[in-house]
């Protein structure tokens, strides 16, 4: 008994040939990264791969969860909270110009009397990720074992709203003008918009960690989950010509499509997406 008290108090402090601390310990706040771009890096600077390292990238984000910040804190030396954040948001705005076809009517041999005409088409996206977990660990040297389990809860949308610049009349009707983009101004889109995507998750997970230094270290992880990720259908605003009033009228009705998935799978870090994915982890401890 004393011998195996020893042997783990020494182990837990396990520390470099310059005294740092090796493995983790409570209050560490952790961060992780994709780890193949930097053994691939590593591995070029050997001359190992015969690749100079044109092709090297930074670390990135952890597999499967691109655009997700991922990170720990460590509330004992063997027990640690996991968690996953993403607020990305995304705003583009599209101007088309075209000359104006009224002016081209009413002066259709003078091209410097023909004014300029522009749409506009402004698109959005908007996705929020949360993920949440408990992590335990075993083992005392530099190579640990780890487990536990996580959930994740997910949010999307997405619109786009059209300025027209051809009012839809009579007139433009009868001469058969379209928008700038050369579609037809009858049944154009004026707001496009999908429902809110919602993606629900549950796993349990596994893996090993290896301290090659004093806080770093390289880790895989692998896992089985349950997955639901659903996409309503969404609302569709469009313009429309009323042949009998001689007027434009708007129209609003359902999105063409929605879409759903559920399914428990084995993965080897399951994504945000709910498949499978690479789960090769470097970690950084402070």
């Amino acid at each position: 008994m004393v011998f195996g008290i020893i042997v783990m108090v020494n182990g837990q402090e396990l520390t470099s040939k310059k005294g740092f601390t090796i493995l983790p310990e409570a209050g560490d706040y952790v961060i992780g990264f994709n780890a193949v771009p930097v053994v691939d890096f590593f591995l070029n600077a050997a001359d190992v791969m015969t690749n100079a390292g044109q092709t090297a990238t930074h670390p990135s984000y952890v597999p499967g969860f691109n655009q997700v910040l991922f990170g720990k804190y460590f509330l004992e030396d063997q027990k640690a909270i996991r968690a996953k954040l993403a607020i990305n948001t995304t705003s583009v705005k599209t101007n088309t110009f075209f000359d104006d076809p009224f002016d081209m009517t009413a002066n259709p041999g003078d091209p410097d009397q023909w004014g300029e005409l522009q749409d506009i088409k402004k698109a959005g996206s908007s996705e929020i990720i949360l993920g949440g977990g408990m992590e335990f660990r075993r083992g005392h040297n530099r190579l640990q074992g780890f487990y536990g389990g996580e959930a994740l809860l997910g949010f999307s949308s997405a619109s786009a709203k059209y300025t027209w610049a051809v009012e839809m009349n009579n007139e433009s009707m009868t001469n058969g003008y379209t928008n700038g983009d050369g579609s037809l101004l009858n049944g154009r889109p004026l707001d496009v918009k999908t429902g809110l995507g919602i993606t629900f998750g549950l796993r349990g997970f596994a893996g090993v960690e290896y301290f090659f230094a004093p806080k770093i270290s390289l880790a895989a992880e692998f896992g089985w989950g349950f997955g639901i990720s659903t996409t309503p259908r969404g609302s569709v605003t469009t313009e429309n010509w009323d042949g009998v009033a001689l007027a434009a009228e708007e129209e609003t009705s359902e999105g063409l499509g929605s879409s759903s998935s559920m399914g428990f799978q084995v993965d080897n870090g399951i994504s945000k997406a709910l498949a499978p994915s690479g789960a090769l982890i470097m970690y950084f401890h402070f």
